[in-house]
């Protein structure tokens, strides 16, 4: 049996030109960057699947910067902006409680706390500057919103019952005419 991959990053960039890569972490806290040693790295444009040992690994701000063996230039990496890294989940640091596995919190039902409502899915936790962020697909709507992924909004995860309670989502998406977006998150 093939051990448990949890998705731990997205290469985003190239840094410098002797084969590093800036990995934008998939939340806010990369403590698996002291403890892993190999990522599984899926490529989405090529289909390409394949297991990367770690030469070098810093922090820079809220990226990672990981330089892989036998990868050193940067032509070499390239190709490999936009692929998602994953770790072997036995590789990584426990969660804390209330704290999640990325790949744990997507497909969970969002649930309206005050009415019950169901209110959408979860469909990706993205990181930006440091903070975590839900991206929801809105029931019966092809739009999706970005919201903050703290306790004010989320004050409920229950992966047994595959539900995250949201609270204030009505005061929230009536900040603006022009819900935030994952499109305009990354901006």
């Amino acid at each position: 049996m093939a051990p448990e991959q949890v998705r731990i990053g997205k290469i985003v960039g190239c840094h410098g030109v002797r084969g590093d890569l800036k990995v934008r972490p998939a939340s806010e806290d990369a403590e698996w960057a002291d403890s892993v040693r190999q990522l599984l790295l899926k490529n989405p444009r090529t289909g390409e699947e394949k297991m990367l040992s770690i030469q070098t690994i810093r922090h820079q701000g809220p990226l990672i910067v990981i330089r892989f063996e036998g990868l050193d230039s940067r032509t070499a990496v390239e190709p490999l902006v936009g692929a998602t890294l994953y770790a072997d989940v036995s590789a990584l640091p426990e969660p804390e409680p209330d704290e999640f596995w990325v790949d744990d919190l997507i497909g969970l039902t969002v649930v309206d706390i005050e009415t019950g409502r169901v209110r959408g899915k979860v469909k990706d936790l993205l990181s930006s500057a440091g903070s975590d962020f839900l991206e929801i697909q809105l029931e019966d709507a092809k739009q999706t919103v970005v919201i903050p992924f703290i306790n004010k909004f989320f004050p409920e995860v229950s992966l047994e019952n595959g539900t995250v309670s949201i609270d204030l989502l009505s005061d929230f998406l009536s900040i603006s005419n022009e819900p935030v977006t994952a499109e305009r998150l990354e901006q």
